[in-house]
């Protein structure tokens, strides 16, 4: 922060004072105002992003980031921001390297020369951001990484300099991302598949339904695959239901690797799945069902020594047909183009 937390010496004439007196007034006001705009955010990736933008756009910084520890416990955070696109410039970080170089302080570290940090620093900003300081993000009573404030000036942030106001921000971010962190982990318990940790059949109308008015909106093709496992109770007869179960995991996880990001998987029931294809025509879409299957097949479930072929038969249909206007007439006319393959296969 440009204005804040500078060293004073004891001399300081009283002008001086008055300019260091109302350079902290604004940036406790620049303080208040993000905490206005930030802690509205619904969910972890709008929270973080917004975070970032304010804080670099009202303290006139080179650049903001965020820094979370490779730990177990992170994993969630990490796939919420993972699967929204948010903060494309965001570091993981090993967990031992944080903690040395924290102290597990939840107070701002201040580092005046990052020589000794560039692991912490995205590799595009590594040869010019020469000081920064780590504001500690805590969540659920644990220190998961930290907001990192970067400039281009060597010794900015030097050790000496008071952090009053750093520690508020650290405090502010923390609370919010806590508060979304929360917030998002109960939405997704009513929006996600218990098992395979896909999006579930409710939430899949509500995206549907966002990306149909899209659709018509800007006149852009959208289409939809119904796609059902091949021999699938075999599996479970032959290898357990913890194996079957284990099979729709690696299903999902594999369709969910190998699509876009604008695309969306959910599981629909049993050993049924929906992808959302935005902007897709119904003869791309069918190109891209056959490239699932072959791709799949190449990625087998291992199993307890077997190796279980992923295969499955799929239906696509496209708003661009004739009738296919709704939600309900794009699955039904899917799902009858996925019975007929069954039947051909």
């Amino acid at each position: 922060m440009p204005e804040a937390f500078q060293h004073y010496p004891d001399d300081i004439s009283l002008e001086s004072l008055l300019e260091h007196a109302r350079r902290n007034e604004r940036i406790a006001r620049n303080l208040f105002e993000i905490e206005r705009e930030i802690m509205g955010c619904r969910d972890c990736a709008a929270f973080l992003d917004r975070l970032v933008d304010r804080v670099r756009d009202r303290f006139d910084l080179d650049e903001v980031w965020l820094v979370l520890t490779d730990v177990e416990a992170n994993q969630p955070l990490w796939e919420m921001l993972s699967e929204d696109g948010a903060l494309s410039l965001r570091v993981n970080a090993p967990a031992a390297d944080f903690l040395r170089l924290t102290g597990s302080s939840q107070k701002p570290i201040l580092i005046p020369d990052t020589r000794s940090c560039q692991h912490l620093i995205p590799p595009a900003w590594q040869s010019s951001i020469q000081s920064m300081a780590i504001l500690p993000l805590v969540v659920e009573e644990r220190l998961a990484g930290g907001l990192v404030l970067g400039t281009r000036t060597a010794g900015r942030y030097s050790r000496d300099m008071g952090a009053f106001f750093l520690e508020q921000l650290a405090v502010k971010a923390s609370l919010g991302l806590d508060s979304a962190f929360a917030r998002e982990q109960l939405r997704r318990l009513a929006t996600r598949d218990s098992l395979t940790g896909l999006r579930n059949r409710r939430e899949m109308e509500t995206v549907l339904q966002k990306e149909l008015s899209r659709s018509r909106r800007y006149q852009m093709p959208l289409s939809l695959l119904f796609i059902d496992c091949d021999g699938f109770k075999r599996i479970n007869d032959e290898h357990g239901h913890e194996c079957g179960d284990a099979y729709l995991c690696h299903l999902g996880e594999c369709l969910r690797r190998q699509l876009r990001e604008d695309d969306s998987v959910f599981r629909f029931a049993g050993d049924e799945f929906v992808v959302v294809l935005p902007n897709q025509s119904v003869q791309a879409a069918t190109h891209i069902a056959t490239r699932l299957q072959q791709g799949l097949a190449d990625e087998p479930l291992e199993w307890a020594g077997h190796s279980i072929p992923l295969a499955f038969s799929v239906g696509v249909a496209g708003n661009e047909q004739p009738g296919l206007d709704d939600s309900r007439a794009l699955l039904r006319h899917a799902d009858q183009r996925l019975y007929e393959q069954k039947r051909e296969r």
